[in-house]
């Protein structure tokens, strides 16, 4: 009873911290049409050629297998051109060759293998409008191994440190515990907009019919705080620095103040004396005294 207890309260404690940290996607739009599509540019223009491709299908409908064998993977570059994804052959303990996407470092040379891409489109990942993260569509193993469930991964593309990871609610295939609207699905296009504010991702959701998949194509959109996103991955807003030194000056500037005032009041002090309290009344007893002596040796004299 004890350890039960303590399981819970573990389980409440990390779904309040999960809670607190919240999450970098702000909400989902689910099945958004072509009008909100395009509604936004996109950092890797060239990708839209296989979403047209998708979308020219007579009353929406495709075959994965059809689509599957047209379309291979090519290589996606950063906004900036310095990284790049592309899927090459590596060598494993066995000596056979799999084919694994990576991603490349054009500055350094330096490759960094991408794990569990799972795409059908031309292009594996969608940069970030600052080329610093990456967004991939991924398969994670579910129901023992038995299927598999499709996340959206967003990574680092220095360090492919993971970022955040979305669930999405597309299995590979409709099962009991993973029921979806169709039989199967799978991840086809990955899209991340200009102005960083949302991703989004396109399904083959197919229903098995005679071999050929009839398929059709769902586009979901994640809103992102792309602010939070870029903070996650090491970026530091500049303007906080010029704000710290700007505060100094004026600090600065304001202690100097007193001290010009302080050296301009002894100098005014010497231009204006201010006389000294008594001196008139001396002056006036003076006077007086003068005139009793005067009036005196005017009597004396008559």
């Amino acid at each position: 009873m004890i350890v039960k207890v303590g399981l819970l309260s573990l389980v409440f404690i990390f779904f309040h911290i999960c809670t607190a940290m919240g999450s970098p996607v702000a909400s989902v739009d689910e099945s958004i049409d072509e009008d909100d599509f395009y509604s936004v540019s996109y950092t890797n223009p060239d990708s839209l050629e296989a979403h047209e491709m998708a979308t020219s299908g007579e009353d929406g409908k495709h075959s994965q297998i059809q689509i599957h064998h047209k379309l291979t993977p090519r290589t996606t570059v950063s906004p900036d051109n310095n990284f790049s994804v592309y899927m090459k052959a590596l060598s494993t303990a066995s000596g056979m060759g799999i084919e694994e996407y990576v991603i490349n470092n054009n500055l350094t040379g330096r490759e960094i293998k991408i794990k569990d891409v799972s795409t059908m489109g031309y292009y594996a990942v969608a940069f970030s409008p600052d080329s610093k993260m990456y967004a991939a569509p991924k398969v994670v193993s579910c129901e023992n191994g038995r299927n598999g469930q499709y996340v959206i991964d967003i990574c680092s593309a220095q360090t492919n440190e993971l970022l955040h990871r979305e669930f999405t609610p597309f299995y590979k295939e409709s099962s009991k515990y993973t029921p979806m609207e169709w039989d199967r699905s799978a991840i086809y296009g990955i899209y991340w907009s200009e102005d960083g504010s949302s991703l989004a991702y396109e399904v083959l959701a197919a229903d098995v019919d005679g071999g050929n998949y009839p398929t059709t194509l769902v586009i979901n959109r994640l809103n992102v705080n792309y602010t939070e996103l870029r903070e996650m991955n090491g970026y530091v807003e500049p303007v906080a620095e010029f704000s710290e030194t700007t505060n100094v000056s004026e600090e600065q500037a304001m202690n100097s103040m007193p001290v010009e005032q302080e050296e301009e009041n002894p100098a005014t002090d010497e231009a204006e004396p201010v006389a000294a309290p008594g001196f008139g009344i001396l002056i006036a007893l003076s006077a007086l005294a003068i005139l009793a002596i005067g009036r005196k040796l005017n009597g004396g004299s008559r």
